[in-house]
């Protein structure tokens, strides 16, 4: 019997949710041979890319799903920082601009620009930006781990480590300001001595 799209899908879906990276690819494939532009099957193939450190195939996967349905952040999110990870700052900023147009969430709009500002080394402006983000989603854990990142790299410990408390508070189980956060013990350790 042969899968319809949808049961495919979904079948795809929760081989990914599972972790079983390689069926989840050959239910998406499967999709692709018969709907080449089909923007779950692609995007989904891009999470696989993506969680694979694999950015550079993640980009065009990311771009049909977002081609084919421009009405759904998330598309739009994942393409951005799959150019930032790439490197692809000015790229980024373009399909920023795009996604404005589409009346993205204001936080997530801003948030994107700190993290491409960060990247390019602004961190003036990455501040400002994530300050604005937190203004507008004050428990928005990862702004508070980038601001604190940011902080960090401008020379104020103090202040990155009650960023990176606050993404702790707003997500308990967040590894990454765990480990920001003991760095900055260390860094502020180093600079008393």
């Amino acid at each position: 019997m042969e899968l319809t799209i949808e049961q495919a899908l979904k079948s795809g879906v929760i081989a990914h949710n599972e972790g079983n990276l390689q069926e989840a690819e050959r239910f998406y494939r499967a999709i692709l041979k018969s709907q080449p532009a089909h923007p779950h099957a692609n995007y989904n193939l891009g999470l696989i890319a993506v969680s694979l450190n694999k950015f550079a195939l993640a980009l065009p996967l990311f771009k049909l799903a977002l081609e084919a349905n421009p009405k759904i952040e998330q598309y739009w999110l994942s393409y951005i920082e799959a150019l930032i990870k790439e490197k692809k700052f000015e790229d980024a900023k373009q399909f920023l601009e795009q996604a404005k147009k589409q009346n993205l969430s204001a936080e997530n709009l801003y948030f994107m620009n700190a993290q491409i500002n960060q990247n390019m080394g602004k961190l003036d402006e990455a501040e400002a930006s994530y300050m604005k983000t937190l203004e507008l989603k004050p428990d928005y854990a990862e702004a508070y781990n980038n601001l604190g990142n940011t902080l960090k790299e401008l020379g104020r410990l103090d202040e990155a480590e009650a960023s990176y408390r606050q993404a702790i508070a707003s997500k308990p189980d967040y590894d990454e300001a765990h480990n920001q956060l003991l760095d900055c013990f260390f860094l502020q350790d180093k600079k008393s001595n």
